[in-house]
């Protein structure tokens, strides 16, 4: 075992950062620069096929030249392995996990810079994946790096296991890893918050559905509803909902006379709105003579596992619609139904609502919504919390589904969900956990000055899919702004090498504390 102390460690690791400080920031601005968008349009979802193999081949050539070993299985997940020689005595060497994702959600809203510019203004590196999760990945490289060329070895070989679905929700990419290589004896994945993240509500992602006939237009107005439709992917409030309403030309000044009164009573009733009427889009799929008006909600983008930091387009889009009498009878009855379950950000009136010491309270956002002449679902992205169970949710929403159904009339059904993970709790005081969580608290103190604390989150890690796992990083609340999926993403400079320094501390200190 060495014999240099912890302080050394902490001396000699910060030196060579210090020296190499251009380079982290260089490899940092060349991974943002990959377009790896996932479960974007078809535009995006042909860049990423093309992109994420570039990206790859690029994280091969830096890994090797750093003298590690590079693997990748099906292109769809990779390995950066430190593997110590083994010793003498033939004992198996703990295995310490750094799970991290190359892909990224798509850029919405208005950037300050390009997305994929990896742009450094005023010593802040703007870019999607700078906190998620793109740049954690290298600032974890950099800190392997370091250890290794300042001559200290751990007690334990090191993988960085890279995935490219994380945000996707699939990670077949890290069942594909588990089966070829095996879990990690403990990990952490640097896509949260520091200190660190022990404990994650859990995520199911339920769709409804209902079909009607189409009714036509209004028989006194004669507007006809034709859709509304909000929301980018399943993990992000929406920022942007949609509707557009089609009526002859002799009705417009009937029509237009309503919806200026409901958009004028809506706002002023509620505040927090933003809503634009557009009511002169002449259309070009209806024959002459006939209007279609575009009714804009305007929400703020936030990740879902915290709605409050958001505002939910889609929400206010199912109220004001809500009340609007006019619209096609089963139309509004869906409307209200979607406008009932999700506007509690809790799940209290479906009945889900419930909190845990730890881990804190379930949150429920309607994320997507795509309502049309015949028929509409929508997705609600629901986080349940410690004690709640996926399948017990499950059937409070089958329960509310069946209970408006029978009264309204409308068969509204859940068709589709994507794979449910409950809320996970890691215990500091389980036997072999205890010294890993040890040194990530160690080498956040040493590095920061402050208490490492454990605490949870609502989001989703990969440390729902690996045993022994937790979050750690890269955003220091207090002084780094939480912007994953959100526009203008961005971490200073400082932070960066803080977070190599971090990260470094924790693979060197494993058996020194």
């Amino acid at each position: 075992m060495p014999t240099e102390t912890a302080d050394d460690i902490r001396d000699t690791i910060s030196q060579w950062l210090d020296t190499h400080a251009k380079d982290l920031i260089r490899d940092t601005v060349r991974i943002i620069n990959f377009e790896t968008v996932s479960g974007g349009n078809a535009e995006q979802e042909a860049k990423y096929r093309t992109e994420i193999p570039a990206c790859l081949q690029w994280l091969r050539q830096r890994a090797e030249e750093m003298g590690f070993a590079y693997r990748e299985w099906q292109g769809c997940v990779a390995e950066i392995e430190w593997a110590i020689p083994a010793s003498r005595d033939g004992l198996k060497r703990p295995v310490m996990g750094i799970a991290a994702h190359i892909d990224v959600v798509t850029p919405v809203g208005s950037w300050k810079h390009a997305p994929f510019s990896g742009t450094i203004e005023e010593g802040v590196l703007y870019g999607r994946g700078i906190q998620d999760d793109k740049g954690p990945l290298i600032q974890a490289l950099y800190g392997m790096y370091a250890v290794k060329e300042a001559g200290v070895t751990p007690p334990c070989d090191v993988r960085l296991i890279i995935g490219t679905s994380e945000e996707t929700g699939d990670w077949g990419d890290i069942a594909l890893y588990l089966a070829e290589r095996g879990a990690p004896d403990y990990s952490f994945t640097p896509d949260a918050d520091f200190p660190i993240i022990t404990g994650e509500k859990g995520i199911m992602n339920i769709r409804f559905r209902a079909e009607w006939e189409h009714l036509g237009p209004h028989p006194e107005t004669q507007m006809e509803f034709v859709s509304l439709k909000g929301g980018a992917r399943t993990n992000i409030v929406p920022a942007l909902a949609e509707a557009t309403l089609r009526f002859p030309e002799e009705s417009k000044h009937l029509v237009m006379k309503e919806m200026v009164r409901e958009t004028t009573r809506f706002t002023v009733e509620n505040p927090s709105s933003n809503i634009t009427l557009v009511p002169n889009n002449e259309s070009d799929s209806e024959a002459a003579g006939y209007y279609e008006s575009l009714i804009s909600f305007i929400g703020k983008a936030a990740h879902s596992s915290t709605p409050a930091k958001g505002h939910n387009a889609n929400i206010d889009a199912l109220r004001f619609f809500g009340d609007i009498e006019t619209l096609p009878p089963p139309v509004r009855a869906f409307i209200q139904f979607l406008a009932f379950i999700g506007v509690t950000p809790d799940g209290t009136n479906l009945q889900i609502n419930s909190s845990h010491a730890f881990v804190g309270d379930t949150t429920a956002v309607l994320s997507l919504l795509d309502i049309g002449q015949k028929g509409g679902w929508a997705n609600l992205n629901i986080r349940p919390t410690m004690g709640f169970s996926c399948r017990e949710v499950m059937q409070k929403c089958r329960e509310a589904a069946r209970s408006f159904s029978d009264l309204s009339g409308l068969q509204i059904e859940i068709v589709e969900t994507e794979r449910m993970l409950d809320a996970i709790y890691l215990d500091p005081s389980r036997p072999g956990v205890d010294g890993f969580l040890r040194s990530l608290q160690s080498a956040y103190e040493m590095a920061t000055g402050e208490k490492g604390e454990m605490r949870s989150i609502g989001g989703t890690t990969y440390a729902k899919a690996l045993p022994n796992c937790c979050a750690f990083g890269p955003v220091k609340m207090g002084v780094d702004e939480e912007l994953a999926h959100q526009a203008d993403e961005n971490l200073a400079v400082d932070s960066i090498h803080r977070n190599a320094f971090i990260y470094g501390l924790s693979i060197a200190l494993m058996g020194h504390v």
